[in-house]
């Protein structure tokens, strides 16, 4: 069986388990976690014991989405971009963000995402490149990224999932989703009890894998092909060029400084706080 270093792989009666296994950090995607997720879906695939991938976190949540501690990443190739140039940042996200994410929406093996607690930013954005959801009661979806200057994500998948009117009223807020409205619009399959999600996932998941395995392929190529032809992969192309851009911009450069300046003495904690503390006032405002 093989193994990885920050997700637990585990292939029993058909069923292929991958777990982000990084709880004490609630699962946020550093670049080994998501190397560690394409080696093990791409083990899946190689499986013919694999009929179908469930994919959850450990812990009290899926994924807080992606790693903002600060800590160094692997060292680039020698002729690699300057790292913080904009074509460092622009290879760097195309590999690890936009290219890893659509390879697990690409495989051919069916896959559930079992999701509970904290599903943040690029957790979210992950977690959605399964073909089928399923959620507790209690999961936080949420994406507060234009909070920090940001552009909704590497790829811009909540349109697909939701309509445009909600996901600009869940950017524009940067307020969470009712996991219930979300089962209503489609981005989620099932809303399940909470500490029901292991067992639920796995009902589920025999439930496909009894289908004929040729027969589901080609059912999920065709209906990924059906959004292509309706030009998402157009969409997420041009929305990742923008959110370069984004990167580029006065704007988050101001913000960034300022919210540094916050970081120094009292850590990610008041980053967060100097990033959500306007929202969480004007929430307690009386409108009469």
């Amino acid at each position: 069986m093989a193994e990885f270093e920050t997700v637990l792989y585990d292939v029993k009666d058909n069923v292929a388990h991958i777990t982000l296994n990084s709880p004490d950090t609630l699962n946020t995607l550093t670049t080994q976690m998501i190397v560690d997720i394409d080696d093990a879906m791409k083990e899946a695939e190689r499986d013919p014991e694999a009929r179908v991938i469930v994919f959850t976190g450990a812990g009290r949540g899926f994924s807080a989405g992606h790693d903002l501690s600060g800590r160094p990443q692997a060292e680039p190739p020698p002729d690699a971009p300057r790292r913080g140039s904009v074509e460092g940042r622009f290879d760097y996200e195309e590999e690890y963000y936009l290219e890893a994410n659509l390879n697990i929406r690409n495989l051919r093996t069916p896959t559930i995402a079992g999701l509970r607690g904290h599903v943040v930013l690029g957790g979210l954005m992950t977690a959605l490149m399964c073909d089928l959801v399923v959620a507790e009661e209690s999961t936080n979806l949420w994406n507060p990224s234009v909070r920090h200057s940001g552009t909704g994500g590497e790829i811009m998948v909540l349109p697909w999932e939701i309509g445009v009117r909600k996901t600009k009223e869940m950017l524009w807020t940067g307020d969470a989703l009712d996991v219930h409205e979300a089962e209503r619009l489609g981005m989620i399959n099932r809303v399940v009890e909470d500490g029901t999600l292991d067992a639920e996932c796995q009902r589920l998941a025999d439930r496909v894998a009894l289908m004929p395995p040729r027969a589901l392929w080609i059912t999920k190529r065709s209906l990924n092909k059906l959004q292509e032809i309706q030009g998402m992969l157009q969409a997420y192309e041009h929305h990742f060029l923008m959110h370069q851009l984004g990167h580029a911009t006065d704007e988050q450069a101001e913000w960034n400084a300022e919210a540094a300046e916050a970081r120094k003495d009292g850590g990610l904690k008041d980053w967060l706080a100097f990033r959500d503390g306007p929202f969480n006032e004007q929430a307690k405002r009386e409108y009469r």
